[in-house]
């Protein structure tokens, strides 16, 4: 069983695992996409970290920790991104995390993650701006002389082949346009989560 999601809240992301656990087991998770398969008698508790790229020997150490703790890895890798434990062990913590700063410290390290595939995005995209390669009406994607003065068959094939270039002409400025503001959104979001877990996790004087 395979599920296309988008998570920025590590909480929500995993109340919908623990909820998921009722039909299957995580067993892999790329991109957007999460992979279960169909699980036995008891579910496991899903919990979820955020590191940034690690070296194997790290990566090997980081993993044995929570390893050592009850925890299995179920999905991620030691180039970076979303880490996922489960346990299945009634002696486990209920959480991977020691306290509620230690928690929020995911955020932080997402948006440090998005941050950095951000700035140099936002500076190719202002570039494109300024420009016009963002803005050009799509009367101007077609650069062939007289294409538009083509009628019938003679005209749908000639659009028809340009249309190839024209993919990779604007498509690739358009789909980082699309990477930037999705990045510029998470950091958003995740800087407000951030904040509210470390507000959450300060002592009360």
């Amino acid at each position: 069983m395979k599920k296309l999601k988008v998570f920025w809240n590590f909480d929500k992301e995993e109340r919908w695992l623990n909820e998921m656990a009722a039909q299957g087991q995580l067993i892999s998770r790329a991109g957007l996409r999460y992979a279960f398969t169909p699980f036995s008698p008891s579910a496991g508790v899903v919990r979820v970290d955020y590191r940034p790229s690690m070296s194997e020997e790290d990566f090997a150490d980081y993993v044995r920790l929570f390893h050592d703790a009850g925890w299995e890895h179920r999905a991620g890798t030691r180039r970076g991104g979303g880490q996922y434990f489960v346990s299945f062990s009634e002696e486990a913590d209920a959480d991977i995390f020691s306290d509620a700063e230690s928690k929020a410290q995911r955020y932080r390290r997402s948006i440090a993650a998005h941050t950095a595939l951000l700035i140099p995005l936002l500076v190719v995209v202002v570039l494109l701006w300024s420009n016009g390669s963002l803005l050009a009406a799509p009367q101007e994607w077609y650069v062939t002389p007289g294409l538009w003065d083509k009628q019938g068959a003679e005209f749908v094939g000639s659009f028809a082949f340009e249309s190839l270039f024209v993919l990779f002409r604007v498509g690739g400025p358009m789909l980082l346009l699309g990477v930037c503001l999705y990045s510029l959104a998470a950091v958003i979001y995740q800087s407000t989560l951030y904040n509210r877990a470390s507000a959450q996790s300060e002592p009360a004087i």
